[in-house]
């Protein structure tokens, strides 16, 4: 009699040892999982930016034509989206329009060649010299419209160092074969013919040959 209670005694704490460890392992494995999700990943480090370059203020100061260029084409823009250039002009002394020394430079632009809502006629100029930049309609024909100018004027200054250091004459226009072209001389001597540069890479194309006279 003794002997099968305890047997009895037996099976019952194994049975209850066996349901606490299977009880144990089940709560186990639900809670993993929920530990797993309240792991939240490392947020990325926000990217840093680069200070802003500061604009620089075209009040009449000596400064680069590439400076002029780009104010000269927002103030066109303001007058038609998308007007067209026609021409650029420019003495430039060690890489800068020295307008202390009455230097100065010129874009002309005309209207846009696409449809626009804003209709324009005739030319708007921009000027830049010791007064400051100042945009302004015009009267006047537009001419050839030209492509905007990949190769910027300092790569052409860049080129023309054999002119010496004296101030040089820098136009963007039509060649006497109708091709847009950097054209740069010495402004001391402007009837020489002047060295034409590619638009595009600064490439030199050669020397603009002289008109003989009949």
């Amino acid at each position: 009699m003794r002997g099968a209670l305890l047997i009895a005694v037996v099976v019952v704490v194994a049975a209850f040892a066996i349901y606490s460890v299977r009880a144990y392992v089940a709560k186990a494995s639900d809670a993993a999982p929920s530990a797993v999700v309240t792991i939240a990943p490392t947020p990325p480090e926000p990217p840093r930016l680069h200070p802003e370059t500061p604009t620089l203020s075209l009040s009449g100061a000596a400064v680069d034509l590439s400076t002029v260029m780009g104010r000269a084409r927002k103030l066109a823009n303001a007058w038609q989206s998308d007007a067209t250039l026609l021409g650029i002009e420019a003495r430039l002394a060690n890489g800068k329009i020295q307008t202390q020394d009455g230097a100065s430079a010129k874009l002309t632009f005309g209207p846009s060649p696409f449809d626009s809502t804003q209709a324009r006629s005739g030319l708007f100029v921009v000027v830049y010299d010791k007064s400051g930049i100042n945009g302004a309609p015009a009267p006047g024909k537009p001419g050839t419209p030209l492509p905007e100018p990949m190769c910027a004027p300092e790569g052409v200054l860049a080129h023309v160092a054999e002119l010496g250091g004296g101030t040089i004459a820098l136009r963007y226009a039509l060649d006497a074969d109708q091709r847009p072209m950097w054209l740069a001389t010495l402004a001391t001597q402007p009837q020489d013919p002047p060295r034409l540069f590619d638009p595009q890479d600064c490439h030199l194309h050669g020397v603009l040959a002289r008109r003989k006279l009949p």
